[in-house]
């Protein structure tokens, strides 16, 4: 009986193959090694020079909201997108994202990784400097060469009559 399996009674067409999931919230023995980004729609490497948790696409650099407490634990309730704010850098010069929730707002910090879009990320460290950080009133008139502000005339007093 050599058709037969042993011990089981199953035939072979009952036996259904395992799927390879592409979630990591799958708590089975078979993890991906890949996601597609919700955002742009790149499909990204879970595999990123500088980091063993990525969760963030290098292309775009948006995320899910999947942590709560601690990279990779991945039981955050939220899975909002997780738009890239600002950059940071920490000891040693290492450039971190920044992320806020599209649906919570929670702030997430997310190491880069070596295939990061540098041309993002030099976009979001130069973003401070195109927003004056003191709001500026409008400049003085000036009198004649522009050297000196022009002098106001004085106010008319209310007389009683």
């Amino acid at each position: 009986m050599p058709d037969e399996p042993a011990r089981t009674g199953r035939r072979e067409a009952d036996v259904c193959p395992v799927q390879q999931l592409r979630s990591e919230r799958f708590f089975g023995l078979v993890f991906a090694r890949s996601f597609s980004c919700e955002h742009c729609g790149v499909e990204v490497s879970l595999d990123a020079p500088g980091t063993t948790h990525r969760n963030h696409c290098p292309s775009c650099l948006w995320s899910r909201h999947l942590d709560r407490n601690v990279p990779g634990d991945r039981k955050a309730d939220c899975a909002g997108g997780m738009e890239p704010i600002a950059v940071t850098v920490r000891g040693e010069g290492r450039w971190v994202l920044i992320h806020r929730c599209t649906n919570c707002g929670r702030l997430r910090l997310n190491k880069t990784a070596g295939d990061d879009n540098v041309l993002l990320l030099m976009r979001l460290a130069a973003l401070p400097l195109t927003m004056p950080f003191i709001p500026f009133a409008a400049e003085p008139e000036t009198e004649g060469n522009g050297s000196h502000p022009a002098a106001r005339k004085p106010r008319a007093r209310k007389t009683k009559a």
